[in-house]
């Protein structure tokens, strides 16, 4: 962990996703080991305008470092002014350049900005330029084919000191291989920390991605939701199951969490990862639909007290 700019206590990363990766699931997967956090994708016009919601957005717990704050865009101008204005507010800027949401791509925003590749160079040399904290960026390994190994070595060149690669095209989503062959030559040709993205589920195959691109760090994104505890795991070099007694202590502990964070409110931007924590187990569909109708944040922790499928794990259930 020697050449990564940041001081780290591990090499696994929660990803940025928009309607998760908040203060609350950030403390969350801190406690578990998590190395570094990405805030939700930050839109710059929004920083611009001071749109209320955004800035609560970038608010952080004072255990939560070290912490980017992931911008996207497409106007230079308003990069700048929000990357001047969160600053001090985080400890690393880092670059969407890789969100492939229909919504973000009618902004020329995210993803795009790989078919404008002399933009996102000059608004990486922009933010480096007047920016003092490290600069990455997150980007695809493509739009709708592969990027050429020059983009990256520009980005290289234009001071960004990592960058993280998730292995699909934009035109793949989330779905589809993962092209970890790609993320291993673009590593073997930069001299800055390459942070491999994509797939990565388990502690095997967070070997099986290591061994292929050569990466020392990698990022977790979806497989993190609704198992925060899956950081401990990587630490530990352990794949394991967990049975629904932890499950449900870690589910009312991110509650609470969301509760001192969001308020009253917390209950519905919850339902999403309760959802979650209880996937693969069965005879759960009741409590979703009880969460579904809950409108108390008191009720919802009922809720969670009441599961109860026989305190086994989904993979012991599914023996049966």
């Amino acid at each position: 962990m020697d050449n990564f700019p940041l001081k780290i206590k591990s090499n696994y990363f929660l990803a940025p996703m928009a309607g998760y990766t908040d203060k609350p699931f950030r403390k969350l997967c801190r406690e578990f080991g998590c190395g570094l956090t990405f805030s939700e994708l930050i839109s710059v016009n929004a920083i611009y305008y001071k749109n209320k919601k955004t800035l609560k957005l970038i608010e952080r717990d004072i255990t939560d470092k070290p912490y980017c704050i992931q911008l996207f865009g497409s106007d230079e101008r308003l990069f700048l002014y929000a990357a001047q204005f969160v600053e001090p507010f985080c400890d690393c800027i880092d670059i969407n350049a890789g969100c492939p949401a229909p919504k973000v791509i009618r902004a020329k925003a995210g993803s795009y900005l790989l078919k404008e590749p002399k933009k996102l160079i000059s608004i990486t040399q922009t933010l480096r330029k007047h920016l003092k904290k490290p600069l990455s960026i997150k980007m695809r390994i493509g739009y709708e084919k592969i990027n050429p190994v020059e983009l990256y070595k520009e980005l290289e060149r234009s001071g960004i000191d990592f960058i993280t690669i998730h292995g699909r095209l934009k035109s793949q989503y989330f779905k589809g291989e993962v092209d970890y062959n790609h993320i291993g030559q673009i590593n073997s040709v930069l001299s800055i920390p390459v942070v491999a993205n994509g797939g990565i589920d388990s502690f095997k195959k967070a070997q099986q991605v290591k061994r292929i691109t050569g990466c020392e760090y990698l990022m977790i994104g979806q497989a993190a939701i609704g198992k925060p505890f899956i950081f401990e795991d990587l630490n530990k070099k352990v794949d394991t199951n967990r049975d629904l007694g932890f499950v449900k202590a870690v589910m009312k502990r991110h509650l609470q969490y969301m509760i001192d964070f969001w308020g009253d409110t917390a209950i519905r931007q919850f339902r999403k990862f309760f959802h979650a924590y209880l996937k693969g187990y069965p005879n759960i569909k009741r409590f979703n639909n009880m969460i579904n109708n809950c409108s108390t944040n008191n009720e919802a922790l009922n809720i969670i007290d009441r599961i109860e499928v026989n305190q086994l794990t989904p993979k012991e259930q599914a023996c049966k």
